[in-house]
């Protein structure tokens, strides 16, 4: 099948792996990523069963979701990538991709999905995340990475 890019925008709230948890739950309900039930295996009551119910691991460490349920947790800017870490980006990267401090959701959506990985570099079944504003007031969160296989 091959990788899968993925962004997601919620509403702003200053608890990324809050923000993180919600959007999980948000596309585990909507269904709309790749269901382990494509391999046989019951679909997951919810987004953290997917890591934690050994049932699944096959499938997340082989094929995973191709969304946002592929990663798990928010990590800080200075960590090192991990499978399925989210981790914020630079202020320097935010800056040289989108010239300002403070993207709003038409930079962010304007941007292309290359040149967006292209920011900072982050395994596959990881991601990055940032705040979005409007008129200098933070108003959404932007989450995006590169998963399954």
């Amino acid at each position: 099948m091959g990788a899968s890019g993925w962004r997601y925008v919620t509403p702003y709230q200053s608890d990324f792996g809050a923000a993180l948890r919600t959007v999980r739950a948000q596309v585990l309900a909507s269904g709309e990523y790749f269901s382990p039930t494509e391999w046989g295996l019951p679909a997951p009551a919810s987004p953290g069963e997917l890591f934690e119910n050994p049932v699944y691991w096959e499938f997340m460490g082989t094929s995973g979701t191709h969304s946002v349920l592929d990663v798990d947790r928010v990590i800080a800017t200075e960590e090192e990538h991990d499978f399925g870490t989210v981790r914020p980006l630079s202020v320097a990267a935010i800056r040289v991709g989108f010239g300002s401090d403070q993207p709003s959701l038409a930079d962010f959506n304007g941007m292309d999905p290359g040149d967006l990985d292209a920011l900072e570099e982050a395994p596959r079944w990881s991601g990055h995340c940032m705040a979005l504003y409007e008129d200098g007031v933070p108003c959404a969160l932007a989450f995006w990475g590169v998963s399954g296989d």
